[in-house]
């Protein structure tokens, strides 16, 4: 058994509690804690809430729908709370049909009215928090990125990966080589690893040369092996349209590597050529800040590289993000899709 199953199966629910008034906080705390297996994050607006959502994934959301907007709490003010595929029970003071049609157009999944009644205000809590483990457990996907060097992966498709990872993904990055054309190889291994933390991801380092990555027996060879042991049902890489003959050659290598995975997409580096034509494009606005943090992490790189400033990436995304409804994104080449 996996262990992502045992935690979908085992560990204590997660429940992120967005509450101004902390004495209904305090209370309903008390009452999910002392079921003994809920793990309660309280919150006192959608802001915090927000940030809480980017880090990790969340078996429900119990949010206050009366809060002012000047507390920017829940389902009043702000109905990203409910796009992050986590369920939420709203709490409204009155009762009658614009509640309903309230919690209707911020797409709750439940509604109760105060003041709570404790065996039913739990009884709801547990029914959410049951149907979302059993919908991560059959929708969850695992997510394998390769990228040729450190600092690739994450430039190319940060923004992806932590958009998985707050869904309850598994998210892997493979990276090839440790970059010693770049810099020290044991800083940059360990830049890679603080990124990888950053975007919830488990990294793999290969050990191929840094600017003679072939296309050949060998990165085919460590690339099946890790498609081998995570089965990925999702593979991100580079793309063809590149002028990094590693990054090429890593494309040419994936392709191969990954070819029964039913969902592979190239994503765009610094040195990718006029040539690359996206066709798909990730809405990363609620991951943006992630992906920002998580190249940061690459000290050594970022006074070198200009593409590597937030200013720069913030700029990327958001010309992206016009196919988006104007939010910020990332282009991706679809080479195959096949969405169960």
């Amino acid at each position: 058994m996996r262990p992502a199953v045992q935690y979908l199966t085992l560990d204590p629910f997660k429940v992120l509690l967005v509450e101004p008034d902390h004495e209904q906080a305090l209370l309903i705390r008390a009452w999910l804690e002392g079921t003994g297996e809920i793990e309660v994050l309280h919150c006192e607006s959608s802001a915090e809430g927000l940030l809480q959502l980017r880090k990790q994934r969340w078996d429900l959301i119990v949010a206050d729908m009366d809060a002012k907007p000047a507390a920017v709490v829940g389902l009043s003010d702000d109905i990203r709370l409910s796009g992050h595929g986590t369920p939420v029970l709203a709490i409204a003071r009155e009762q009658g049909m614009d509640a309903v049609r309230r919690a209707l157009r911020h797409r709750a999944e439940g509604l109760l009215f105060r003041p709570l009644a404790r065996n039913e205000f739990l009884e709801q809590v547990f029914v959410l928090a049951r149907d979302s483990r059993r919908r991560l457990l059959n929708e969850r996907k695992t997510v394998l990125a390769v990228g040729a060097h450190p600092d690739d992966v994450e430039i190319g498709c940060g923004g992806a990966l932590a958009r998985h990872h707050s869904r309850g993904d598994e998210v892997i990055i493979l990276t090839l080589s440790r970059g010693t054309n770049g810099g020290d190889a044991v800083v940059r291994t360990a830049e890679a690893q603080r990124a990888a933390a950053l975007l919830g991801a488990r990294l793999e380092i290969g050990e191929l040369p840094d600017a003679r990555i072939s296309e050949g027996l060998e990165t085919i060879g460590l690339i099946e092996e890790v498609v081998r042991a995570v089965s990925p049902t999702h593979v991100y890489t580079h793309s063809r349209h590149d002028a990094h003959q590693d990054h090429r050659n890593t494309h040419l290598a994936s392709i191969v590597g990954a070819r029964d995975i039913p969902n592979v997409y190239c994503y765009q580096a610094p040195s990718s050529t006029i040539e690359f034509r996206p066709n798909l494009f990730i809405d990363i606005s609620s991951h943006i800040g992630t992906k920002v943090d998580a190249i940061a992490a690459y000290h050594s790189q970022v006074s070198r590289s200009a593409s590597m400033d937030a200013d720069h990436i913030r700029a990327t995304a958001r010309y992206w993000g016009r196919y988006t409804g104007y939010g910020m994104a990332e282009p991706m080449e679809v080479v195959r899709q096949c969405e169960r």
